[in-house]
């Protein structure tokens, strides 16, 4: 535990070292990979955190685009400690600070759905693996959900973000892609 606390440390300062044009433009590239998925394409609903850390990969313009086409967008919700669902999200405005910070559907804005199995999640994160493996924020929300998730599990990340290995533990779950600002990766572990 203490090197995935190392790796997710180290990269936490590099990605708060990018400028916010760095991070706008690596952000683009990795939206416009994701949005040319055969994957995302076809999925019936796409699941998504909406981007509200330091640096982390922006999702925001993907989710208003997303919605401007009337296609299904899910975005995750905490409940009670380890606990996530997910709410159908309408309009952006529908936003605001929750639990950690993050950006999430004001309480009298959820609707709380269940994901469809033929959809697709982009997962945030902090360091990966090109076989899929992941190191997260650390309080196990994605874990847990991904342990039962039957769409495809696509992860969003800079370059710097990939690692030669990362710990994993019995209860992690590989990603079926990887998306970055120069190379999408299928994953296989």
């Amino acid at each position: 535990m203490l090197e995935k606390k190392a790796i997710r440390t180290r990269l936490l300062e590099a990605r708060k070292r990018l400028s916010p044009e760095e991070a706008a433009t690596k952000s683009a590239a990795i939206r416009q990979r994701v949005a040319c998925l055969p994957e995302f394409q076809a999925a019936s609903a796409i699941l998504t955190y909406v981007a509200s850390k330091d640096n982390e990969v922006d999702t925001r313009p993907l989710i208003d685009e997303l919605l401007r086409a009337r296609r299904p967008v899910l975005v995750p919700l905490t409940r009670g400690k380890g606990q996530m669902v997910w709410s159908r999200l309408e309009h952006m405005t529908d936003l605001a600070r929750g639990t950690f910070g993050i950006l999430e559907p004001r309480p009298e804005r959820q609707h709380d759905m269940p994901p469809p199995p033929d959809s697709a999640v982009l997962v945030p994160g902090i360091a990966f693996t090109l076989t899929g493996w992941r190191i997260g924020y650390g309080g196990g929300y994605f874990d847990r959900f991904l342990a039962e998730f039957p769409g495809v599990k696509i992860a969003l990340a800079y370059d710097m973000q990939i690692v030669p290995e990362v710990p994993v533990a019995p209860h992690d779950v590989p990603m079926d892609i990887l998306v970055t600002e120069t190379a999408i990766y299928r994953c296989a572990p």
